[in-house]
């Protein structure tokens, strides 16, 4: 089957998600890694692609996008076989984007601050601050998260959808935090869940990737 899509990744990077959205679609698809310490993403021939220097991109014929919400978004509506969102128009697809554009606008931002304070500070003190302020905002946040699960079996109720790939790649990325998002149970629950689906194991072993076997914050 001929690769329909070009996805410019880099392990663990947030092209987790969008691949994985490609693999429960059954798409087939075109991978080219990026080199993150020879800093490739920041070189002019991806910044065409990607003027942001920021992974991942996907390519689809000549129509290039990028932000990886708004890629996850775009499969999801050219693949609706996948069933990876509620049907337009209905409370629970309000309830999609709610979580979503959380997980993208709030979370995400708040550990890309966790995980890179040398983007705001170049001064190492301002970054130890600032870095721990933004683990005490993603503890708030990840709470709000976990709330709203509530006793729900996914994020948004019982349907599988993207925002559960999103909540797994999110709770992958705290797993060097002192208190990580596994600290919280229903958080916990579904991104293992969402996890262990085989689209999500999939991806990992294509990006030599692992799930944590042990988080700092639990028993030993």
């Amino acid at each position: 089957m001929t690769a329909m899509y070009t996805l410019y990744w880099a392990p663990g990077t947030a092209a987790m998600a969008p691949q994985t959205v490609l693999e429960e679609a059954g798409q087939p698809y075109e991978m080219i890694r990026l080199d993150v310490a020879a800093r490739e993403h920041e070189q002019p021939a991806y910044r065409k692609l990607n003027p942001n220097g920021r992974i991942p991109t996907l390519v689809d014929g000549d129509f290039v996008i990028f932000e990886t919400a708004a890629i996850c978004q775009y499969l999801c509506d050219k693949h609706p076989e996948a069933d990876l969102a509620p049907p337009a128009g209905t409370r629970e697809r309000g309830r999609f984007y709610q979580w979503l554009t959380y997980m993208t606008n709030t979370v995400q931002a708040g550990l890309i601050d966790w995980w890179h304070p040398d983007f705001t500070f170049p001064e190492p003190a301002h970054q130890a601050a600032f870095k721990a302020r933004a683990e005490e905002k993603l503890m708030r946040n990840f709470g709000v998260l976990d709330a709203g699960i509530g006793g729900n079996r996914w994020v948004t109720g019982d349907r599988h959808t993207v925002c559960d790939i999103y909540l797994a790649m999110l709770t992958r990325w705290t797993r060097f935090m002192p208190r990580t998002a596994w600290h919280f149970p229903n958080v916990r629950r579904v991104a293992e869940a969402a996890a262990a689906r085989p689209a999500f194991q999939r991806m990992m072993r294509k990006q030599g990737i692992a799930w944590p076997q042990r988080w700092p914050d639990t028993p030993a």
